[in-house]
Order: C-alpha cells, then structure tokens, then sequence
C-alpha cells in the first residue's frame, strides 16, 4: 500500500536551492477561494495537455466546472490547507498548483479511484501541475516544498508522503532529487492489473501507449 512504507533517500543538496529561486518573483501559497479560479484553470491546462481521455482514450476529458472544482474544498474546508498555489507576482496569476490529501481528510470517487486512502500518518499528493510558460524555474519544487511541511503540521503530523508518476513523465527526475523513492509496483499481474485500469481511466497519458504500464508508486519520508 502506498504510504505504507518509508523512503530512505536523503534530499538532494539542491532541494532548498531549487526551492527558493522559485521564490523570485513567486509566492507559494496555501490554496484558498480566492485562488481556487486560478488552481482550477491550471488543473484543465494540465489535464488537456497530458492527453487524458477515458474509456480506453475513446472519450476525452472535459474541462472541471468551477462548481466541480470546488466541490472537495467545500465538503472538507481542512483540504485548502494541504494544498498550495504559486502565484506570480507581477500580475497575480495562479502559475503552478499541489493538491495533498492525508489520513481522514475527505475525498472524491475519482480520487479513491486512483489511489486508496491515505492509512495514519500517512499523506498523498493528488497531483501537481505548473503551467508550461512557468516551467523550469523551481516551481515544482517549491510548491512540493510547501506540500511537505503543510501535511506534518497539526492535526495530521504525516510521517510520509507518497504519489504516482505515469511512464513518460519527466517530473519523475524532480520527485527522485527531492528524496521520493520508488515503492512499486513491482509484481508483473498487480503491473497489468495496475496499466489496464489507468488506460481505461487515462487512455494514453503524457502520449505514451505505455505509460500506464510504466508507472510508478514513489513515497517520501517527511
């Protein structure tokens, strides 16, 4: 199970130094209702260009109304908390965003479909997405960064931290700096099992055929 066991990878040196130059010019924010506009419009700028489609990639996604969007942070206001936004300064525009959940924190169908719940003292990031003109400049791992110490505050005091990476995702080499590890899985069925179900819910994400067969669950310790 994810969160169920702890990595050991130390963070890279360069994680603060990543960290705080995504700070110039940027503020990294805990998400709120003035923000979640911003999130939301971030969130479909990602889901339309990693390619997902349902049903095998027969049915694009749409765009989450605003309603949609909302509709977790509504039902569990605690979930603004562990999610966060990068701002940028110059114009207020939301330019990045992270959303976590953790241990008895509310979550939606489509969530629990894709990972389970996270057990105590666990946490999982949802996911995380930077807009492609903001890319490159640390933002990731900022927000990441403030994912981090949002999840090991009171009343939650995660212990770890884990997320899912489909094959072809080049974030994948920012999680491993950062100190994520890969957990699994490792078994061939739970593989198939585990790539039939994302093609049927992602159909090919990043462009990849394979990716839902490639993925990986990677779990950091906080």
């Amino acid at each position: 199970q994810k969160g169920a066991r702890k990595a050991t990878m130390e963070p890279h040196p360069t994680m603060q130094r990543d960290a705080s130059r995504a700070l110039d010019g940027v503020s990294v924010e805990p998400l709120s209702d003035a923000t979640l506009e911003g999130a939301r419009a971030v969130w479909n700028d990602f889901v339309r260009r990693s390619n997902k489609r349902f049903l095998f990639g027969c049915c694009p996604a749409c765009d989450e109304s605003a309603r949609q969007f909302a509709r977790p942070f509504e039902a569990d206001p605690s979930r603004l908390r562990t999610a966060a936004v990068a701002v940028r300064r110059a114009d207020g525009k939301v330019i990045g965003a992270v959303v976590c959940t953790t241990h008895g924190q509310m979550r939606t169908e489509e969530e629990r479909s894709v990972a389970p719940d996270p057990k105590p003292g666990a946490s999982h990031v949802e996911w995380i997405a930077v807009l492609p003109e903001a890319r490159g400049g640390g933002i990731g791992a900022a927000l990441l960064t403030h994912a981090f110490s949002a999840v090991k505050q009171d009343p939650w005091n995660a212990r770890s931290i884990d997320l899912a990476v489909m094959g072809g995702n080049r974030a994948k080499r920012l999680y491993e700096r950062l100190g994520f590890e890969r957990v699994g899985p490792n078994d061939p069925i739970e593989k198939c099992i585990a790539g039939c179900v994302i093609c049927f819910f992602m159909g090919c994400p990043n462009r990849d055929p394979c990716a839902g067969f490639t993925y990986s669950d990677m779990v950091k310790a906080l």
